[in-house]
């Protein structure tokens, strides 16, 4: 959930949840959201490069319970499926 990380992060450095996210993206230029999307995209195209399991299961183990919603932001992030990024890296 969205607000749960915004909550904790905020907590760790002891800002409101408004007052972290506002900073972090004046800081990083993106929220904090977005960062955490990259990040566990980043982990799931390392999986498809270097591992042979499905993709599923990568989507999963990159942090995404949704495997349409993995595909899209994949998609989006590489402008190729998370299976073309795997052939292309083959």
């Amino acid at each position: 959930p969205r607000g749960a990380h915004d909550r904790a992060f905020g907590r760790a450095v002891h800002f409101s949840p408004t007052h972290f996210m506002n900073f972090f993206k004046k800081q990083l230029g993106i929220s904090c959201m977005e960062y955490i999307i990259q990040y566990r995209l980043k982990k799931a195209a390392h999986l498809l490069q270097h591992s042979d399991q499905a993709i599923i299961d990568i989507a999963s183990q990159s942090g995404f319970n949704n495997l349409s919603n993995f595909n899209r932001q994949f998609k989006k992030y590489y402008q190729v499926t998370p299976s073309q990024y795997r052939k292309a890296c083959l």
